[in-house]
């Protein structure tokens, strides 16, 4: 069957009483009237204007068109990139029942390092982590999903419940697999002042062609799941007994990884071989060597480094993770040449990591060994980092470390 899609764009805005919009709802966009030209091959979009709840819930309703098969609803200032309507017809009919978030995540929550973990392995969607808010910017459920969606989301708002949590929370109660497009077709409006991001296209693009193109692929949602968040490397351990995650040893994973490699010899290989003296105000930020821990981490979870050919296609992704590390960090501050030089790095440490598991002959991790790994250690004898807020939240600018 032909899929039918009809689209809406919620545009939220403030209004007399509203108070402050939420974040994950959307921000007041003077530009919110104008439809993306892509959506015009599904029709009529309308546009639904309103306070952020009822945004959210119209666009829903206003979405389901006559005879549709499936709803779109894009946040008002997405940039969708090219080919977006025949990439989203194709990708829904592989894929008629499952639930698509076609924003990438962002920030340095848990379906951000499944994304990135994606796209290194060559597949063009991630499971999400049903655990996790999701603040996407474009989403796509089947028709009947789509409506229930919008009475669920109308009375969990009601109830005071946060709405990065709605489509997860959605997803589990009726069993609908939940994937995130690696890369992203469509990309939220960039902050004011801060750093160019990969645009839409970009991504789209290398999740289309990394390794062979096989962007129809599934990752499925690991045990291991390296982050890079706050500026830190992070792993994080999915228990199924309890069906939980928590926050393991990351020196712990590495030594297990690498057997009698010294942890700390990786990193301090890349220190040495930088182009020039590290940045102190780019160290305050994001450390060089809490990047290369991120690296080899997910070089250890691949088990093989992606091919050379493959560098230009997965760069954006790595970009992206490089900048979502740093955090909202105005342009001015954060120079051009540092994403770079960090973003080449992080693809080096990658072919390391997987360099690393696989010289040592360690085929895999046994679930019980990973479970008694002890808590990460804080660095310096500082206070663990707190979890990230849902991506795109608001977070404090980074302030220097000791």
């Amino acid at each position: 069957m032909t899929p039918v899609i009809s689209a809406a764009v919620a545009a939220p805005g403030a209004f007399p009483g509203a108070g402050e919009v939420p974040y994950e709802l959307g921000l007041p966009d003077p530009s919110a009237d104008e439809v993306p030209s892509a959506l015009g091959e599904f029709g009529p979009v309308p546009v639904v204007r309103a306070d952020p709840a009822a945004a959210l819930v119209g666009a829903w309703r206003a979405a389901a068109g006559a005879g549709s098969t499936h709803h779109l609803v894009v946040r008002a200032g997405t940039e969708l990139a090219p080919g977006f309507a025949a990439e989203l017809v194709r990708a829904v009919a592989g894929r008629p029942r499952a639930a698509l978030v076609l924003s990438a995540a962002g920030g340095g929550s848990r379906n951000a390092g499944a994304v990135r973990l994606a796209a290194l392995r060559g597949c063009g969607w991630a499971a999400a982590v049903p655990q996790d808010c999701l603040s996407p910017a474009a989403v796509l459920l089947p028709s009947g999903a789509a409506l229930a969606f919008a009475g669920f989301a109308a009375g969990a708002l009601a109830a005071g419940a946060a709405p990065g949590g709605l489509l997860p929370a959605f997803a589990r109660r009726h069993r609908l697999d939940l994937l995130l497009h690696v890369g992203g077709l469509a990309a939220p409006p960039a902050a004011p002042g801060a750093p160019p991001r990969p645009s839409a296209a970009q991504c789209a693009g290398a999740a289309g062609r990394s390794s062979g193109g096989a962007s129809d692929l599934v990752s499925p949602l690991p045990e291991v799941l390296p982050r890079l968040s706050g500026g830190r490397a992070l792993i994080s351990l999915w228990d199924a007994g309890t069906a939980t995650w928590r926050q393991a040893s990351w020196t712990r994973h590495m030594a297990r990884s690498g057997r009698n490699w010294p942890v700390a010899a990786p990193a301090a290989a890349f220190v040495a071989v930088t182009d020039r003296p590290t940045p102190s105000a780019r160290e305050r930020v994001l450390p060089l060597t809490e990047v290369v821990r991120y690296g080899l981490a997910l070089g250890t979870v691949l088990g093989r480094a992606p091919v050379e050919t493959a560098a230009p296609v997965l760069r954006p992704c790595l970009c992206a993770a490089v900048l979502d590390a740093a955090g909202p960090v105005p342009a001015p501050e954060w120079p051009d040449d540092w994403t770079d030089e960090l973003t080449d790095v992080l693809w080096r440490a990658v072919g390391v990591g997987a360099r690393l598991r696989s010289n040592h002959g360690v085929e895999h991790w046994p679930a019980e060994e990973l479970r008694a790994l002890p808590a990460d250690a804080p660095p310096c004898g500082g206070p663990e980092p707190a979890e990230p807020p849902p991506p795109g939240g608001a977070r404090p600018s980074p302030t220097p470390r000791p």
